[in-house]
């Protein structure tokens, strides 16, 4: 029997309060989402753990407040779940941006979403970026190839969800180290993605590969992927802009 389909209102509103609560739960640096709090184990898949009420304490002096969450501004779905290989309907998001300065990705945090409610299982990968969204496309290929060396780059599973974002950079404006804050084991283990690597980061043009478990080897199944945005602002001003790329996780591994 199928479930009732949720709206899109509804879908918007429950994947922003989630993927904000897995920012938060990361300490707004990313990695794995933190077990323990409920929002953040619905969206990780690990299970919730609970513990008696307690009475609410102060700080102890010298002893720093927590931080308060980031706060949502803007929350959208930039593309609907849809097989990015369809030349019709092809994986790609568009973003018109004035440059300098390139946004610079800072964070990487996965997450797998167990199901529930109408809703299928999917695993994420988020990226966080500074100043804007920037432009991306993804689809699906046999291997991830290395920008602009053009050699192959090992992935565990039986294919890649590559990832391309353009007028984007992962190092600092002097070129002098990496502005990756925070990112998740190069080993992810989940039901749809198993690992990733970099692939290139090369004058505005960011790419990524995720590795595919297919459920059947040299099938060619059509998985769809989800594309979601959320812009945060800190407590301290800053702005922040995620884009997380879902992969349905439905059938087997």
């Amino acid at each position: 029997m199928k479930l009732p389909r949720p709206t899109a209102a509804a879908v918007t509103s429950v994947l922003a309060a989630a993927l904000l609560a897995v920012l938060t739960a990361c300490g707004g640096h990313g990695g794995r989402p933190a077990a323990g709090s409920s929002p953040a184990s619905r969206i990780s898949g690990r299970p919730a753990t609970s513990s008696p009420a307690a009475a609410p304490s102060q700080p102890s002096p010298g002893t720093a407040s927590p931080a308060p969450p980031a706060r949502v501004l803007v929350s959208r779905l930039a593309y609907p779940w849809h097989w990015p290989n369809d030349v019709t309907a092809p994986g790609r998001v568009t973003h018109a941006l004035a440059v300098p300065p390139v946004p610079e990705l800072i964070q990487i945090s996965v997450g797998s979403h167990p199901g529930g409610s109408g809703e299928r299982p999917f695993n994420r990968m988020s990226f966080t970026f500074t100043t804007a969204f920037p432009s991306y496309r993804f689809q699906f290929a046999s291997q991830l190839v290395s920008d602009p060396g053009g050699q192959a780059i090992p992935l565990s599973g039986q294919g890649v969800l590559e990832i391309v974002f353009t007028q984007a950079q992962a190092h600092t404006a002097d070129g002098t180290r990496s502005s990756v804050i925070s990112q998740p084991a190069r080993s992810i283990g989940y039901q749809r993605m198993t690992s990733y690597a970099q692939a290139g980061d090369f004058e505005g043009v960011l790419s990524y590969g995720i590795g595919i478990h297919w459920p059947v080897e040299h099938s060619n199944p059509q998985f769809p992927v989800r594309a979601y945005e959320v812009e945060t602002v800190t407590a301290s001003g800053q702005h922040r802009y995620t884009v997380a790329i879902d992969i349905d996780a439905s059938g087997p591994a």
